[in-house]
């Protein structure tokens, strides 16, 4: 499903599909020149419109090309009912690196949640791709900063991670949510303040889920899948975990105050494992920064690559 191509000032939008790894993938290019290039990820459930506050300034201010993907499964990348987890997104993103710039170009990489563990990932795999990274509300290990209690409320989570149940239970809320409730019920939970959302993202928001609608058991089995193999990886110390304590490149971390997800002892402790990092927290921000304040965490990306330069 194309999108209308509109201008952000000195930065132009351009929609394509790629054919990689098995996937006709949707990309959102915005050129605002060649001087860098930048890849920002979603997180789990989201899409590429998520980034669009961000993208247009970062490609102007850095005269840079800047992707915004949609995963497989998600926003308008379908599956055709290929499997997908943590491990082929990972590889996807891989892909884009190399097919999308000159060789031997190092790419600035930006994730929100999982896009951040997957940004981790290849940072820590293909190092040779990657200049920076700057993560937004990364999903963190399940276990940081967490009591019994606080481990057991993750429970409300698991029946989504069910193999066939989960693909069930979310179609059957997809479908049954419809417009504009998939978009806005997100939106609620997991924003400090849902009024902060623009009118213009939203609507984009409700574009892209009206042509996921369409495909909503295809979209609800990527969605089983890669939630179950995201959650392995917050659990095991092999996983995302292990990208934190690996992770050689710069690395700049952002956090919302209020984010419902993870708790202020978890940024804590990601801070005290990694304080060679930049830590920055967003009051009364939540679990998607880039959506809810989209110019705040363009700032503070823009001024850590402008210090990053210098």
């Amino acid at each position: 499903m194309p999108l209308e191509p509109p201008s952000f000032g000195h930065a132009s939008l351009e929609s394509t599909a790629l054919a990689l790894s098995g996937f006709e993938l949707q990309v959102d290019r915005f050129r605002g020149g060649d001087r860098a290039h930048v890849l920002l990820l979603h997180g789990l459930g989201g899409n590429a419109v998520t980034w669009h506050g961000v993208a247009p300034l970062l490609a102007a201010e850095l005269e840079a090309q800047v992707l915004t993907l949609d995963l497989p499964g998600f926003g308008r990348s379908r599956t055709s009912g290929r499997r997908v987890d943590f491990r082929t997104l990972a590889l996807v993103v891989r892909r884009v690196l190399q097919s999308e710039a000159p060789s031997g170009t190092r790419w600035v990489l930006a994730g929100n949640s999982l896009g951040g563990a997957l940004a981790l990932d290849v940072a820590c795999r293909a190092p040779e791709l990657v200049a920076a990274v700057s993560l937004t509300a990364l999903a963190l290990p399940l276990a940081w900063g967490r009591n019994l209690r606080g481990l057991a409320a993750l429970s409300s989570w698991l029946p989504a991670a069910l193999p066939w149940i989960g693909r069930r239970l979310i179609s059957r809320y997809m479908i049954k949510t419809g417009l504009p409730g998939v978009v806005d019920e997100p939106i609620q939970a997991l924003f400090g303040d849902p009024r902060r959302l623009d009118a213009g993202l939203r609507e984009r928001l409700l574009d892209v889920s009206q042509y996921r609608l369409s495909w909503a058991r295809e979209a609800a089995c990527a969605y089983e899948q890669v939630t179950r193999s995201l959650g392995v990886e917050l659990l095991r110390a092999s996983g995302v975990e292990r990208s934190v304590r690996e992770v050689r490149c710069p690395v700049q971390a952002l956090h919302g105050s209020r984010d419902p997800i993870f708790p202020a002892a978890a940024w804590l402790e990601l801070e005290q494992r990694r304080p060679d990092w930049q830590h920055v927290t967003l009051p009364d921000i939540g679990h998607v920064p880039q959506l809810e304040a989209p110019r705040e965490v363009a700032a503070h990306l823009l001024d850590w690559l402008r210090a990053l330069a210098a």
